[in-house]
């Protein structure tokens, strides 16, 4: 009967320990929300892409880059606009990850949730092919060529 007790007494004593060293704390648990992100002011586009650029699908469609801004001209909206006018908002704009070189450019747009609710990344990748075209990375299942129209 002693034996007994002491078997039921060490899983007692073991789950007591365990309960007392439990932390109500939820610190340690990782948080998969995405921080909202720093805003940048400006975009700096390389010297090579600024101008004005359609693509060779819908001419209509056109993009303006200056050393630090980039313009749609299709409704003339400025992404450097968007990102301050968002600065009121509960859903932030941001700049993220700009790289530019001698042959490349590219970015993420990020938008983010104030309250940490829906976001998404709008990722802008394009290639030097010469002075006066550029192709963008595979945007869904094709790729997309821009050409650089005359000042």
């Amino acid at each position: 009967m002693k034996t007994m007790k002491n078997i039921l007494l060490i899983p007692l004593l073991a789950l007591s320990f365990l309960t007392i060293h439990c932390s109500g704390s939820d610190d340690d648990v990782p948080n998969n929300e995405p921080e909202v992100p720093v805003q940048t002011k400006h975009f700096h586009p390389p010297l090579w892409i600024q101008g004005t650029w359609h693509t060779t699908e819908t001419p209509t469609t056109r993009l303006k880059f200056t050393q630090d801004d980039v313009i749609s001209l299709n409704d003339n909206s400025s992404l450097n606009d968007q990102i301050n006018k968002s600065k009121t908002t509960n859903l932030i704009w941001a700049v993220e990850d700009e790289a530019a070189s001698n042959t490349h450019y590219n970015y993420t747009l990020t938008f983010r949730s104030v309250g940490g609710g829906p976001y998404a990344d709008n990722k802008f990748k394009v290639q030097k092919i010469n002075d006066t075209l550029m192709l963008r990375a595979p945007d869904f299942a094709y790729l997309i060529y821009y050409v650089k129209e005359k000042d």
